[in-house]
């Protein structure tokens, strides 16, 4: 007896370009909200599959998400650079003033113990 071999096919994977990706959605949100087209009606006029819509959706909705996430870092790391830099001043005043105090006593030392 002898073995057959069974080839798989394979699956083409087609791969879409982003911008071609964002102006999909964008018809499928506006169609949404204009006519009423569903998801369906989309996937069969682009001939792209329905599963492929949704992927595209929720990964759009977390590349959104990450942006804010992002936003609201840079924003937190502004806000504590400005908080540092302001209390970096202050304690460089305070370093100025509390040598300045050092001087005039090392002056008033020396003074002291020479007088007498």
């Amino acid at each position: 007896m002898q073995k057959m071999e069974v080839k798989k096919a394979k699956k083409l994977h087609t791969h879409y370009e982003p911008d071609f990706k964002e102006e999909i959605l964008r018809m499928r949100i506006a169609a949404q909200l204009n006519s009423g087209k569903n998801v369906d009606e989309i996937s069969k006029t682009f001939g792209i599959g329905r599963n492929v819509l949704y992927t595209w959706k929720s990964k759009s909705k977390m590349k959104t998400k990450t942006k804010t996430s992002e936003e609201q870092t840079t924003y937190s790391l502004n806000r504590n650079a400005d908080r540092l830099i302001s209390e970096n001043e202050l304690l460089k005043k305070e370093n100025a003033r509390l040598q300045s105090e050092r001087d005039i006593l090392k002056k008033a030392l020396v003074l002291f113990s020479t007088s007498s």
